[in-house]
């Protein structure tokens, strides 16, 4: 936050500019894992300080077994939740970071009309997705398998929620779409 990086600069008005040290301030700020780079300059004429922070940007909450959740962003550094992250970003579960960016990959791919409905995604491994949600008013687990054929993955999971028969199913198998697998 913004107080935090003004409390860790500890710039006072009225300091003298000579003393102000831009590579020692750019350390302090390289303690906010969220921040990606910082650049802090002395104007000498008109006596001001300038920072400028460009901030990582997250696509997920990510978890891994055992760890306590952070964020992932797209070159995948994880760091702590700032406490204004916005909602509605997906929540991954992978056993690498390379698993969760392709989750996310996959995630990303998704139409918007079937991906509000996801709760959280896992990889098990960078080529096998696991999706949990809500679909059709049903909280189903559905087995992604890779990131290929995702059309027509949705397409047969929209067909199977259709049948009367499968009101009641929990777990959908897309990993081969031309034979799908309820349970």
């Amino acid at each position: 936050s913004q107080l935090a990086v003004s409390r860790s600069l500890d710039i006072e008005t009225g300091d003298q500019l000579a003393r102000v040290d831009p590579r020692a301030l750019s350390n302090r700020l390289r303690s906010f894992d969220w921040i990606e780079n910082s650049q802090i300059s002395r104007n000498w004429i008109s006596g001001k300080v300038s920072v400028s922070i460009a901030t990582r940007t997250p696509v997920a909450l990510y978890s891994e077994p055992g760890k306590p959740q952070v964020v992932l962003d797209s070159s995948g550094n994880t760091f702590a939740t700032p406490a204004d992250i916005a909602d509605g970003l997906p929540k991954v579960s992978a056993k690498s970071v390379d698993g969760g960016l392709a989750a996310i990959k996959v995630f990303t791919a998704l139409p918007e009309s079937f991906s509000k409905n996801i709760d959280r995604m896992s990889a098990a491994r960078a080529n096998n997705f696991l999706i949990y949600g809500k679909f059709e008013g049903q909280d189903l687990r559905i087995i992604w398998g890779d990131g290929e054929d995702t059309l027509l993955k949705i397409k047969v999971i929209n067909a199977l929620l259709e049948q009367p028969e499968n009101k009641t199913i929990r777990m959908i198998d897309v990993t081969a779409p031309h034979a799908p697998i309820v349970k």
